[in-house]
């Protein structure tokens, strides 16, 4: 019996090999990509793009001088080097950076900076006369503010609307503003960029204590003459696309003013809550007609729009998330 078994056991050893082999090719299979992985996802591997700035940024720009500002408003500090500003005037573009002659950084008193870095109120200067793009009044001007190292651009913004051409929404960006009530004592000025796009991600934030009466107030900054409005006015359009969120928010009111002091005119004194920005432009039920209430282009240059409701949340809640879109349609 001994002899048997001695027997079978030795008949096996060659199945016992071939499984073996196969486990260790497998560990070696499976040492060999996790080696792969660890150099990919690693600090100095390919996967670890380069950081884009986070900064906010206010353009002015003189047509007359052929001279742009752009102004650090706030968010992250760039290095000079690592930004490339374009122009697009009418279609032609040009590219500026630190190198070109007409390219100056300043700090906030208005002397030359030399540290290199555009940090909180500092400005580039640009004046774009000797690179062969003329800034006219009338013209559609465009910016793109670029960092280099990353190739993304950190604002998009639109300087001057060509004489006559109109968006589809007139927007508070870049002529317009936005005030916020919401924090005292005298409430607070907002980026009218947030109000460029539906649901972008950017939003007006408000304050909302319980019970508390709080507002935000659109102006818009239309030229009438700049961008080739004529009386009569056929159709004038008002859009708003906003949330509250939990509904941390009661009595929602929607005003309008053409320019009379304290003289408002109510537009919605019940208008639904939206728990997002999605919902609401969906419904399309915050699109009103106030071509009766905006008869004149001096009515349509003076307009302001009031968006305003009382606080439903608890004390100090800090509920966020307003205002996503605010826009004009006019017809003429």
């Amino acid at each position: 019996m001994e002899g048997k078994k001695y027997r079978a056991l030795g008949q096996d050893y060659q199945a016992v090999s071939e499984v073996i082999g196969q486990v260790l090719m497998v560990a070696v299979v499976v040492l060999a990509f996790s080696s792969i992985a660890l150099t990919v996802f690693s600090d100095g591997g390919a996967m670890n793009p380069p950081h884009t700035p986070h900064t906010d940024l206010h353009e002015n720009i003189n047509t007359s001088t052929d001279k742009v500002q752009i102004y650090h408003s706030g968010g992250e500090a760039i290095d000079i080097e690592a930004i490339k500003v374009i122009f697009s005037v009418n279609g032609q573009q040009a590219e500026f950076n630190k190198s070109d002659p007409g390219f100056e950084v300043r700090d906030p008193d208005g002397n030359i900076s030399t540290d290199g870095v555009l940090m909180l109120g500092d400005y580039i200067v640009i004046n774009t006369s000797g690179s062969g793009l003329d800034m006219t009044a009338g013209d559609a001007i465009d910016m793109y503010f670029v960092h280099t190292p990353s190739h993304q651009v950190i604002q998009k913004a639109v300087l001057q609307r060509g004489y006559g051409h109109l968006p589809y929404w007139i927007t508070p960006h870049p002529y317009g503003s936005v005030y916020d009530s919401s924090v005292p004592p005298k409430g607070e000025w907002l980026p009218s960029e947030m109000l460029d796009g539906i649901n972008d991600g950017l939003l007006t934030d408000s304050i909302v204590p319980k019970n508390g009466w709080i507002y935000q107030e659109f102006t818009f900054g239309i030229d009438a003459d700049e961008m080739g409005i004529s009386d009569p006015l056929k159709l004038v359009l008002l859009k708003i696309v906003y949330q509250s969120h939990d509904h941390s928010l009661n009595n929602l009111t929607l005003s309008i003013n053409d320019g009379v002091p304290n003289e408002w005119k109510l537009i919605d004194s019940e208008m639904e809550e939206y728990k997002n920005v999605v919902a609401c432009d969906k419904e399309g039920l915050t699109v009103y007609n106030i071509t009766s209430n905006v008869t004149t282009t001096a009515e349509l240059e003076n307009l302001k729009v009031k968006f305003e409701a009382t606080g439903n949340a608890a004390n100090q809640s800090e509920k966020v998330g307003w205002v996503d879109f605010v826009g004009v349609h006019v017809e003429y």
